[in-house]
C-alpha cells in the first residue's frame, strides 16, 4: 500500500497533536516495514524522527489551517498516488476524492465559544465560521474516523448521529521507557534558573480558554487563604505562549500571586521529568481535553494529580486521580489541600497512577491504526 498522512502539526513547539504524530509515526514504522508512507512535513521541521526505508518525509510548506491546505494540498496527495490518506488533524483538501482516514483529537472549536477569542471581532468570526464549516465537511466526507477517546466520539456522536457507525476509538499511548529517572543535577538547574520554591505544584500546557487556568490560580489562591502552612507554595506554570494569556497575568496580579508564580517557557523533556519528578502534586483542571498527556506524564513520574471531571479525564485517570467540577474553585482549593497534606492519599495516587498508566502504549495505538489500514484496503 501507499499510505499518504498528513503530520504538519509536528512543529518545534510541543503540543498534544505533535507528541501524538511523532510517536505514531515511529511506532508504525516499528511494525510495519513493508507499507510506503509519504509524510507530509512543514519545511522547518527539524526534530530527528526514527523512521524506517519506507517512510519518506515530503516537505509542504503550508500551515494545517490554511487556506492552502482545503484548496490546494489535493494536488500535492494525488500526486504521491496513495491508496489511501490520513490526516492526523480534522481538516482536509476538499478536493480530494480518495479514501481518507481522519484522527480528531477533539472538538473545542466546535464547542467553545471563546476558542478563537482574543483576536479583532471580523477576524473571530471568520474563524468561528471556517471551523463550523471544516470539520462536519470533513467528518461526513471521510470514510472512517479515528477518535482519541470515547468522550471525543461521544462529541461526535452528539452533533453528528448519522456518522457513529463510522468513528472507532484509539486511545492514544504513552512511552514508559522514556521516564526518567530524578535527575538532581537536571533540577538544580533549573531550581537556580528560576527561583524555583522548595515546594510546589506544577501545571504544563497552554493558556487557551479549555485549559481552565485562571480558575487553577483563584483555586491556588484560596487554598493559600484558608490553609497558612501552604503560603510558601509555589505554583510553577510550563506555558506554550499563545494569545490568551492576558486573562491569566490579570489573575496573578489581582490575587496577588507574582511571589508565588513562576512561568517557564516550554522546557525540554528531560527538565519537564525533573519538573515532575519535585512536584508535589500535578494540577489540570482543565475542560474539553481530548486526551491530557500532561496527565498521564505526571503519573509515569510517580506524582499524584488533581485534574477535573470533565470530558475524556475521567476516562483517562479512571480512579487514579482526584477529579473534580472545573468551575467550582473552593472545591479544587480542597482537593489541593487533601491531597498536599494526606501522606496516604499521596502514596495511594501515586500507586495508581504507575498501574494507571500501563493501560496506555504507543505499540497499542500504532497496532490498532494498522489494524484500520488494512481494513481501509
Amino acid at each position: 500500500m501507499r499510505i499518504v498522512i498528513d503530520a504538519r502539526y509536528l512543529t518545534r513547539q510541543y503540543s498534544g497533536i505533535r507528541m501524538y504524530s511523532e510517536r505514531l509515526l515511529e511506532h508504525l514504522s516499528l511494525q510495519d516495514h513493508e507499507n510506503e508512507y509519504f509524510c507530509l512535513v512543514q519545511p522547518d521541521y527539524t526534530r530527528p524522527l526514527a523512521l524506517g526505508e519506507n517512510f519518506q518525509l515530503v516537505k509542504y510548506d503550508a500551515r494545517p489551517l490554511s487556506l492552502n491546505t482545503i484548496f490546494s494540498l489535493h494536488k500535492t496527495v494525488n500526486r504521491l498516488k496513495p491508496d489511501f490518506f490520513h490526516t492526523l488533524f480534522p481538516l482536509m483538501p476538499i478536493f480530494f476524492r480518495g479514501k481518507l482516514l481522519v484522527t480528531v483529537h477533539d472538538l473545542q472549536p466546535l464547542l467553545m465559544k471563546d476558542w478563537t477569542g482574543s483576536r479583532f471581532f471580523p477576524v473571530k468570526k471568520m474563524y468561528d465560521m471556517f471551523y463550523h464549516w471544516i470539520y462536519p465537511y470533513t467528518f461526513r466526507k471521510a470514510t472512517w474516523l479515528v477518535t482519541v477517546s470515547q468522550a471525543t466520539k461521544d462529541a461526535i456522536s452528539h452533533f453528528f448521529p448519522e456518522l457513529t457507525e463510522k468513528i472507532i476509538v484509539v486511545h492514544s499511548g504513552i512511552d514508559l521507557e522514556s521516564v526518567d529517572l530524578q535527575n538532581p543535577s537536571v533540577f538544580e538547574g533549573l531550581k537556580v534558573k528560576y527561583d524555583i520554591p522548595d515546594q510546589y505544584i506544577l501545571y504544563v500546557g497552554s493558556t487557551r480558554p479549555n485549559k481552565n487556568l485562571p480558575n487553577m490560580l483563584r483555586a491556588y489562591a484560596r487554598l493559600r487563604e484558608i490553609s497558612p502552612q501552604f503560603q510558601g507554595l509555589g505554583f510553577v506554570l510550563v506555558l506554550t505562549g499563545d494569545r490568551f494569556i492576558t486573562e491569566v497575568i490579570q489573575v496573578i496580579k489581582e490575587k496577588h500571586l507574582e511571589p508565588g508564580i513562576r512561568i517557564l517557557d516550554p522546557v525540554s523533556q528531560a527538565e519537564k521529568h525533573a519538573l515532575y519528578d519535585y512536584a508535589q502534586l500535578f494540577f489540570f483542571a482543565t475542560r474539553l481535553e481530548g486526551f491530557g498527556f500532561p496527565l498521564l506524564e505526571a503519573q509515569a513520574q510517580g506524582t499524584p494529580v488533581v485534574a477535573s471531571n470533565d470530558h475524556s479525564l475521567p476516562e483517562i485517570a479512571q480512579d487514579s486521580a482526584v477529579l473534580v467540577d472545573p468551575d467550582d474553585v473552593e472545591a479544587l482549593s480542597h482537593a489541593l489541600k487533601e491531597v498536599l497534606s494526606n501522606h496516604d492519599l499521596r502514596q495511594d495516587l501515586i500507586q495508581k497512577g504507575k498501574r494507571n498508566v500501563k493501560n496506555f502504549s504507543w505499540e497499542k495505538t500504532a497496532h490498532r491504526v494498522l489494524e484500520i489500514y488494512h481494513h481501509l484496503m
